[in-house]
C-alpha cells in the first residue's frame, strides 16, 4: 500500500518554507515512494506547480467569516481540510503543517499532524517586546502548538523554541532537504548574461530579511564596479527601491523580482550575501554552499552554524554594518575564504529517511 503525505501550506508564494514543501515532496516520492499532495489554504502561487497534485482549500471549503462565525473559523476551516483529505487522500496520510496561517488551522485538525517550525519564534515573535506582551505572546504560541508534535528545521531553532515556549510532545529536528544533482542541472540553465560582477541576495523584501542592512552595506565597499543582485519580491520592495534612490547608487543596484530558478545567477555571483535578523535553516545559504558560491550571513538567530562548519570567516554581527561591508569586499579579493563544506545530513536522501521513520514511529 502505497504511503501518503500531505504537505498543508498557508500560501505557494516565493519563500524559504514554500521551497522546503516543493522540495521535500519530490524527494519523499523519488527517495520513500510516497504519495504526495499539497493543499494551499491561499490560492496565491508563485512557484511553478506543474507536476505537483495541489489542492487548494477555497475549492473545497466555503467556511464564512461573519459575525459569530468567525469565532469558529479556524476550526471549521481544519474539519473541512480533515473531511478532504480523508476523503480524497488517505485517513492515514502523514501532515506537515507550514507556516502561521496553516498551523492556526492545522492546530484544530484531528489527524495525524506534524508543525513544522521555519523559524526561530524566540526571535521572530518576543524581540524588542515588552513583559505583558510577552506573557501574551508566549500563551498563544503554547495554546496554538498543544495538539500536535513539532518538527524544527535545526537544533538551534529547537532550543531556542524551549527556552521561552512548551510543547507536551517528544518533538524533533530534521534538517531542509536539498537535492545536489536537481540543483547542479537548474544552475546550469542558460539566462542573460548580466556583464558586470556582483553580489547576490534571494529572498523576500520583508523586515526579518533587512534588505536596508544589506544596501547600506554595499553603498560602503571600496570596489564601485561590483553591482548588487536582488532576486524577490514583497511589500517591502518599494522602500528598498527608495533607499537605494536616496544613497545614489541606481546604477549599481538590480532588481529582478521572483525568479522561479535563481540557481544560474547563484552559481555565477561572487557571491551569496545574507543580512537576516532571524532564520531557522535559511534554504539559500544551504544551496549558495552545495553551488560553491561564497556566502556571507549575519550571525542570525537559528542554524547558521549547523550549516557553515567552522569556517567563523563567513559570520557578521547582525548590528555592524562596517563589518559588514569590508566582509563584502574581502570575499571579492579572497572567495575560498568565504566557502563552506556542505553538510551530508542536509542530503535529500538522508532527510527523506528521517520523515518517513517519524511517520512509521507515530
Amino acid at each position: 500500500m502505497i504511503k501518503k503525505m500531505v504537505f498543508v501550506i498557508s500560501a505557494l508564494r516565493g519563500g524559504g518554507a514554500e521551497k522546503f514543501v516543493l522540495n521535500l515532496y519530490k524527494a519523499m516520492e523519488k527517495y520513500q515512494g510516497y504519495e504526495c499532495h499539497i493543499v494551499s489554504i491561499e490560492k496565491a502561487v508563485e512557484h511553478n506547480i506543474d507536476g505537483y497534485r495541489v489542492h487548494f482549500v477555497s475549492e473545497f471549503c466555503n467556511v464564512s467569516k461573519k459575525g459569530l462565525r468567525r469565532l469558529i473559523y479556524k476550526k471549521n476551516v481544519a474539519k473541512a481540510v480533515d473531511d478532504y483529505i480523508c476523503e480524497n487522500i488517505s485517513k492515514d496520510a502523514f501532515i506537515l503543517s507550514n507556516m502561521l496561517l496553516s498551523d492556526k488551522i492545522m492546530s484544530e485538525s484531528k489527524l495525524k499532524v506534524h508543525h513544522v517550525i521555519h523559524n526561530s519564534y524566540k526571535t521572530a515573535f518576543l524581540s524588542g517586546k515588552g513583559f505583558l506582551q510577552k506573557i501574551k505572546i508566549k500563551n498563544n504560541i503554547n495554546r496554538l502548538y498543544r495538539n500536535h508534535p513539532l518538527v524544527f528545521v535545526s537544533q538551534a531553532s529547537e532550543i531556542e523554541y524551549n527556552e521561552e515556549f512548551y510543547s507536551p510532545f517528544d518533538n524533533h529536528v530534521i534538517y531542509n532537504p536539498t537535492e545536489l544533482s536537481d540543483l547542479q542541472i537548474l544552475s546550469n540553465s542558460i539566462v542573460e548574461d548580466l556583464e558586470a560582477s556582483y553580489l547576490i541576495h534571494i529572498g523576500r523584501f520583508n523586515r526579518q530579511k533587512r534588505h536596508d542592512r544589506l544596501i547600506k552595506a554595499f553603498s560602503r565597499i571600496e570596489n564601485k564596479d561590483i553591482k548588487l543582485l536582488l532576486i524577490g519580491n514583497g511589500t517591502l520592495k518599494p522602500e528598498s527601491e527608495k533607499l537605494v534612490s536616496d544613497l545614489g547608487i541606481e546604477d549599481r543596484v538590480i532588481f529582478k523580482g521572483f525568479i522561479e530558478n535563481p540557481y544560474p545567477y547563484l552559481r555565477k555571483s561572487k557571491g551569496l550575501v545574507l543580512t537576516s535578523d532571524f532564520e531557522g535553516l535559511p534554504t539559500v545559504l544551504i544551496e549558495a554552499i552545495a553551488l560553491n558560491t561564497p556566502v556571507i550571513t549575519t550571525d542570525c538567530s537559528g542554524g547558521i552554524r549547523e550549516i557553515v562548519g567552522d569556517n567563523e570567516n563567513v559570520i557578521s554581527l547582525c548590528s555592524d554594518i562596517g563589518e559588514l561591508s569590508k566582509m563584502m569586499d574581502n570575499m571579492i579579493l579572497e572567495p575560498n575564504k568565504f566557502q563552506c563544506l556542505f553538510p551530508h545530513k542536509l542530503k535529500a536522501k538522508e532527510v527523506t529517511l528521517q520523515y518517513h521513520s517519524l511517520n512509521s514511529y507515530d
